[in-house]
């Protein structure tokens, strides 16, 4: 969790784009609210004054009761200018602050591998932008309206209640001393369990969002009770959590009223009758205390409720800060160029890779062609998978290199490396967007008619004209609204629009029947013409035509070849080949 020093210069740079807004909003809250407490009482003691001075001659004090009423009226038009002067700047400047600081956290928490995003709720962390943006706004309210207004009225109402007598100013400081201290004995507990209860109420959405994600499988198993259940365990954490911190709160209100009792009923009020018995002070000035101190008093009061807003608010960023505090898995290093892929050789070099306490690869070494076309076969989590997705850069090595055209990728951007290779996913998830977007992610640069060629290549033309948007229909949450034949196609559409020179294909046609994958089949052997690629499959028949097919058994490979050599073996390859069951390798 971040500092406050960190939270404080996070949230400096996106006001400092609207200095200037910000400066006036300051200026005139400095001055608005004091003005209204402190000149109010003061107008009070003249009016009062004259009308005790003039009480037998009431006819008279006509013209010397203008002035006050005049400075009343200009008081009066002063605040309300002010006010609602702030209320339009603030409405215009909060919107462009929380918007700078949402896209600032999307853009980082964006830059994270995919494993960053496996170990997380997604939202849970769509949930901490929400956060930030909101308790930001709360801070800056509490500190424009009454923080900063309640620091410029004490002082300079100190002033004037010494300018009266000092008993006044004296008493009013010890309870200042004493109000001010609670509130900062107390900010500590009440930020602690806010925090508490910010990343109670965090994991909890996140838990909901997942329960509504996987909505199918609840439905599929009738498991509404047991999600219930589950929810409803973090639910009640969420509870004691927010318990805790309102209490905090209650209690410090509590010790707040104790020494506003003693110090302003009881002192204040007394000193004020004493006083005015013994003729020291008159009876304008009476009023202008009580008045004052009424005003000052509402106003620390005011603050004693804002302040655990204030605190609450501030763990909450603090909380919601915590994600900028993760520094992205993979970056690019110092000075990284671009990738240059010419022939699109790949090569391992005594790779060493471990996934948490799992070794999957030692001392790799392999190279592929470039124009070669490559099957990988092997049970599941033989390390297939975990192969492309290095070439990827998902994952960071623990040892060892891999180059393509003999530059290391750690060494080239991510941008370019990514930019450079097309992957056709076993399950593609689609975005809750168009037909026609979700085709061209592969290339949002790309023509029309580029788009619909790709669509005609990738066999989806035909279903997506047949729908009553076309390429304009919404797919629906991660593609639901697809078969998970269509959802394929379209990945494969999207992979023929990027034109990449390296093309990796993990299971690409599982989920289509015979027929259309046939039509696919021809799709890809054009695709694939003049690309380096990588094929993983369990339906061996499909790797028959691979210039070379690498064997995976336990992060090894034990084997590699074209298929007729490796069936000639007759070692592991041919065994799995063997145990097909319809074309199928079993998992």
């Amino acid at each position: 969790m971040g500092s406050y020093p960190e939270l404080i210069r996070f949230v400096l740079q996106f006001m400092q784009k609207q200095k200037w807004v910000f400066l006036l909003i300051f200026l005139l809250d400095a001055s608005a609210w004091p003005l209204d407490a402190l000149v109010w009482p003061y107008i009070l003691h003249v009016v009062i004054d004259i009308f005790t001075t003039f009480d037998s001659s009431r006819a008279e004090a006509f013209d010397v009761l203008v002035p006050p009423l005049l400075a009343g009226i200009s008081l009066v038009a002063y605040v309300e200018v002010a006010s609602r002067t702030m209320g339009f700047l603030l409405a215009k400047a909060l919107p462009s602050l929380q918007a700078a600081i949402r896209m600032k956290m999307f853009d980082h928490i964006q830059h994270h591998s995919p494993h960053y995003f496996n170990e997380r709720f997604a939202g849970h962390l769509a949930n901490k932008l929400t956060e930030m943006t909101t308790q930001v706004e709360l801070i800056i309210q509490q500190l424009f309206w009454p923080v900063i207004p309640a620091l410029t009225a004490c002082l300079f109402g100190t002033w004037i209640l010494f300018s009266i007598h000092p008993l006044f100013a004296l008493i009013f400081l010890a309870w200042l001393a004493i109000h001010l201290t609670a509130c900062i004995l107390f900010a500590r507990p009440c930020d602690f369990y806010e925090q508490l209860h910010g990343e109670a109420r965090s994991v909890l959405s996140g838990k909901i969002v997942d329960s509504f994600t996987n909505n199918f499988a609840v439905n599929l198993f009738f498991r509404f009770g047991h999600e219930k259940a589950l929810v409803g365990h973090y639910q009640e954490h969420e509870r004691q959590t927010n318990v805790r911190a309102k209490q905090c709160v209650e209690k410090m209100r509590t010790v707040l009223s104790l020494f506003y009792f003693v110090a302003v009923i009881l002192g204040i009020n007394g000193s004020l009758i004493y006083l005015w018995l013994k003729n020291q002070i008159s009876t304008g000035e009476a009023i202008q205390v009580f008045t004052t101190m009424w005003n000052l008093t509402m106003i620390l009061w005011t603050v004693g409720s804002a302040l655990p807003v204030l605190f609450q608010a501030v763990g909450g960023a603090r909380q919601a800060y915590s994600v900028m505090l993760d520094a992205s898995d993979i970056q690019d290093r110092p000075g990284a160029a671009p990738l240059k892929v010419t022939a699109g050789k790949i090569q391992f070099d005594k790779v060493n890779f471990r996934y948490g306490e799992r070794t999957l690869f030692t001392d790799k070494s392999i190279t592929i062609k470039g124009g070669e076309k490559v099957g990988l076969v092997g049970y599941t989590g033989a390390g297939k998978s975990t192969f492309i997705n290095l070439i990827l850069r998902f994952f960071p090595l623990t040892s060892g290199r891999i180059c393509i055209d003999g530059q290391d990728i750690n060494d080239v951007t991510l941008e370019s490396l990514r930019k450079s290779i097309a992957l056709i996913p076993q399950d593609p998830i689609l975005f809750h967007r168009s037909l026609a977007d979700n085709i061209l992610y592969g290339n949002p640069e790309a023509h029309e008619a580029d788009k619909l060629e790709a669509a005609r290549q990738a066999h989806c033309s035909l279903f997506i004209e047949s729908l009553p948007q076309g390429y304009d229909a919404i797919v629906g949450e991660r593609g639901t609204k697809l078969s998970g034949g269509e959802r394929q196609r379209i990945a494969i559409a999207r992979a023929i629009l990027s034109k990449a020179p390296i093309l990796l294909l993990d299971e690409a046609t599982s989920a289509l029947d015979s027929v259309t994958e046939q039509y696919i089949q021809d799709s890809l052997e054009k695709l694939m013409q003049g690309r380096t690629t990588i094929v993983i499959a369990h339906r061996l028949s499909t790797l028959a035509r691979m210039d070379r097919i690498l064997v995976f058994d336990r992060g090894k490979i034990v084997e590699e070849g074209p298929h007729e050599s490796l069936l000639a073996r007759n070692g592991l390859y041919a065994k799995m080949w063997k145990m097909q069951v319809g074309g199928f390798l079993p998992a």
